[in-house]
């Protein structure tokens, strides 16, 4: 193990050559599509095993990998968090379902071209300014835990953290799009799961009764409460917030929030879409697998108590649980290549939402101040936003380090929370065909005002989910989508046609 857990210089190694290596191999896995098509959707022509890995993997990212450790691990945390799989599970479904197949048949990049081709440009704006400023500050979360778990293992200051984060995420985008982003998404999520597995093992090897008395530990501690049917709307996890809150707040991941759903648009048919989204739900085992890993991590310290100065740190951030184990405990090396997958997961989210973000600011700012540009210009300015809005989003991060938040995970949820919600019942009132810009934007005042509420009453997050889109779906259904307006057909949608 690492003496007195300090990250050594063979750590540091580990990481540079695991860096240097996914970034090699992204850029041979690029693939062939060139321009605006190519650096967006990836040609259309990435394999839908390979999305639905990159899809869990942004899903979960670094951010689960310390939040759900720190959610069983602090005083009173149990399993309850597991019964979240379940509405997660459902999200997909729903969505492959219902919203995919108009995506496919319309050859959309995003769900706000096909927003702008049910109910026109005002609509499709609006959606747009919600998604820059609900992932900006959700994907500033994640940058933020990534770079607090660096900072906690090798030593290194936050602002230095956020900045290596930041470089080789526009590195990574700029290089390949967002096929690179996939690939590089698939191979640092394999690695991350082989470390909740080490981790797991170690604890087990290094616990005289092993899993036996790990299990007995955790009993005893009563962290194997898995179901929890409270109806309290403050409660977070119950099972009818699994059924309900989350599978809604899964379907909006999947259908309105770009950082997803572009990834969705990069399969090569509507039936390789599906299948990635399918398999997307049994991705959700790595959530339970970083659960019993967990268990292992807390049966060490009940039988082998970390020092005064780790104590005294976990009790005030019980979110540092994983990383320090990963440093105090594994060997040197193995350490080091987990915490390198770490990095590599801070990165490829971030990368995710540069791709997404860099997407909606072209076709929601500059394609309307300048329309009929050459695609190449396009694709330039493209690139260009990418360095401004990774700047941004390192700042908002160091930033949200300065203040007093409830807990990552919970923070990476409650901020696209406010926005989100309304923007699913757009899509889906353009999928049943009713509604209008006037009538969409005054549900959606109405929702955000509705959501706020529930916020200052408490009410667990996942409850604004279908709350917010209800509140659209039913002020809009009155209204059919007036005359004037686009029906969906026959729309030129299509990126490669778009600046020719």
């Amino acid at each position: 193990m690492n003496e007195g857990g300090v990250f050594t210089g063979i750590d540091w190694t580990v990481v540079v050559i695991f860096m240097l290596a996914t970034t090699w191999l992204g850029h041979l896995l690029r693939g062939k599509g060139t321009g605006l098509e190519g650096f967006f959707v990836g040609g259309r022509d990435v394999p839908w095993w390979a999305v639905s890995i990159s899809l869990v993997a942004t899903q979960t990212s670094a951010l689960t990998f310390i939040a759900v450790p720190a959610a069983i691990y602090r005083e009173g945390g149990d399993f309850t968090y597991l019964q979240m799989i379940i509405g997660f599970i459902l999200g997909n479904i729903l969505m492959a379902a219902l919203l995919m197949k108009p995506y496919y048949q319309m050859k959309v990049a995003s769900p706000y071209d096909y927003l702008q081709n049910r109910f026109g440009q005002p609509t499709a704006q609006t959606s747009r300014l919600f998604f820059l400023v609900a992932v900006g500050l959700g994907q500033s979360v994640r940058l933020l835990s990534t770079a607090l778990i660096l900072s906690v293992v090798t030593g290194i200051d936050m602002v230095w953290a956020v900045a290596l984060i930041t470089v080789f995420a526009v590195v990574w985008t700029w290089m390949g799009g967002i096929t690179t982003v996939i690939w590089t998404d698939v191979i640092q999520f394999l690695v991350l799961i082989g470390g909740a597995l080490l981790v797991f093992g170690h604890a087990v090897g290094a616990v005289p009764g092993g899993i036996g008395q790990i299990m007995e530990i955790a009993d005893e501690k009563a962290k194997l409460r898995l179901i929890d049917i409270s109806t309290d709307p403050k409660q977070t996890y119950t099972l009818w917030v699994a059924l309900f809150g989350a599978a809604f707040f899964q379907l909006a991941q999947n259908s309105v929030d770009q950082v997803s759903t572009q990834r969705l648009l990069c399969c090569r048919s509507l039936r390789d879409a599906r299948k990635a989204l399918i398999w997307a739900g049994a991705g959700t085992l790595t959530t339970v697998i970083l659960a019993f890993a967990t268990l292992g991590v807390i049966a060490y310290y009940h039988l082998t108590p970390p020092s005064a100065a780790d104590l005294a740190l976990l009790e005030e951030r019980p979110d540092r649980v994983f990383p320090l184990f990963v440093m105090r405990e594994l060997p040197v090396g193995v350490s080091g290549l987990i915490i390198a997958a770490f990095f590599a997961a801070g990165i490829t989210t971030l990368d995710s939402a540069l791709s997404a973000l860099s997407h909606t600011f072209v076709k929601g700012v500059y394609e309307p101040l300048f329309p009929n540009s050459p695609e190449k210009r396009v694709l330039r300015v493209a690139r260009i936003s990418v360095v401004v809005i990774a700047l941004i989003l390192g700042g908002t991060a160091l930033m949200l380090d300065q203040l007093d938040y409830p807990g990552l995970l919970e923070l990476g949820f409650i901020l696209p929370g406010y926005i989100l919600p309304p923007v699913l019942g757009f899509a889906i009132l353009a999928w049943i065909g009713r509604g209008s810009f006037p009538v969409l934007l005054a549900g959606a005042v109405v929702s955000m005002v509705v959501i706020r509420i529930l916020a200052a009453n408490e009410v667990a997050f996942f409850w604004w989910y279908p709350v917010g889109a209800a509140i659209v779906i039913l002020g809009g259904l009155p209204f059919r989508r007036r005359g004037g307006e686009p029906d969906g057909t026959g729309a030129k949608t299509d990126l490669k046609n778009q600046y020719e």
